[in-house]
Order: structure tokens, then C-alpha cells, then sequence
């Protein structure tokens, strides 16, 4: 397991420029036009029009395969930069801040109030050019409430981020951790589908 800090990369900035949007027009245009779709059409929807909101993740570029299941209440940045696979699940709550990709692997759950966030700043340089690294949380994989998972960091499969637990480095697959930072506290049982 390599440390995630290498798959932390420099979203392009001007130069020494600490004001201006590191987002093209086009990427600014469509995170506005997710915000009103996502605030008219997608929260708005009972639990139970999960394929609607699928729908509407895939017309804004989400690569969905299978049957994930979307809390109406999940706050989702940049629809594009998301992969769900089937029977991957968003609580009620959670927030992907997905300024890098986010994978969510099958049969992965991301309990209510978790935030998942893909971008930091670089507070050595004064003009703090935005940094941004993928996340992928591995299959059968569970994230408890109201834990962070920070930029670049990989979740292996069937590990457990307990609740309330900050994840800033990989975690070991089917291994459970806890706390802030989180720590490898025993190993979980593999089970078969």
C-alpha cells in the first residue's frame, strides 16, 4: 500500500494567483447547473425514486453500474467525477465533496453524515493552489456515521472506518479502524456472497 500523499496532484491554478477559480467555465457551468438540478430535482425526491436520482446522476456524467442506492439527502459536488457500483450505498446525510474522483465499490455503505472530501490546499505556498486526490472505497467496505475520509486515501476492501473516525492514510482491507486520526484497531472477518 503505497502512501496516499502521492496521489495528492495540483488542480491547475494561475499562477501565484490566489483568487481565481482553479475550475474552467465549462466545469463552473456545469457544477451550477448540477446545484439547481440537484436542489429542484434530485433532493426533493422520496427515498423510494432511487432510479430517478440514478438518472439524473448519469445525465451529469456519473459512470453507475449496477444498482447503487442514493439518499435523496446526499449532497454529491461534481456528478462526473463519481463512480458508483452496484448495491454501493449513500446515507441519508453524507456529503462526497468530489473535487477528485470518487469510487464507491460494490456493496460498499457510507453511513449518514459522512463526509468524503477530494480536495485540500496547499498552506506552504501563499497563494494556496487547491489540491485534489482521488478516493476509492473498496467493496463491502463500511464508513460509520459521521466519519471523514480526506483526499487521496483508499479504503481497502471490507475494512470499516468507524463512526466518527478520520481516515487521512489507506486503510488495510477487511480491517477495522477508529478515532481521529483513525487507528487499526482488529481485523474483521471475511464473508462470502
Amino acid at each position: 500500500m503505497s502512501d496516499h500523499r502521492g496521489r495528492i496532484r495540483p488542480k491547475m491554478q494561475a499562477q501565484g494567483d490566489r483568487y481565481r477559480s482553479p475550475w474552467s467555465i465549462r466545469e463552473r457551468c456545469g457544477m451550477l447547473a448540477w446545484l439547481i438540478v440537484g436542489a429542484a430535482l434530485f433532493r426533493p425526491t422520496p427515498k423510494f425514486f432511487n432510479a430517478w436520482r440514478l438518472m439524473l446522476l448519469r445525465v451529469f456524467g456519473a459512470t453507475i453500474r449496477g444498482t447503487p442506492f442514493v439518499a435523496p439527502s446526499c449532497i454529491i459536488k461534481i456528478p462526473w467525477q463519481l463512480t458508483l457500483e452496484d448495491r454501493s450505498a449513500l446515507a441519508p446525510k453524507s456529503e462526497v465533496y468530489n473535487l477528485g474522483h470518487v469510487t464507491l465499490k460494490a456493496r460498499c455503505v457510507v453511513s449518514q453524515y459522512t463526509y468524503i472530501c477530494g480536495g485540500t490546499h496547499d498552506l506552504s505556498d501563499s497563494a494556496l493552489p487547491l489540491l485534489v486526490g482521488d478516493i476509492v472505497i473498496g467493496e463491502e467496505a463500511f464508513i460509520g456515521a459521521k466519519a471523514i475520509i480526506l483526499p487521496g486515501v483508499c479504503v481497502g476492501d471490507g475494512a470499516v472506518l468507524g463512526a466518527g473516525g478520520v481516515a487521512a492514510k489507506d486503510l488495510e482491507a477487511w480491517t477495522v479502524y477508529a478515532g481521529n486520526p483513525c487507528k487499526k484497531i482488529k481485523a474483521r472477518q471475511k464473508f462470502g456472497i
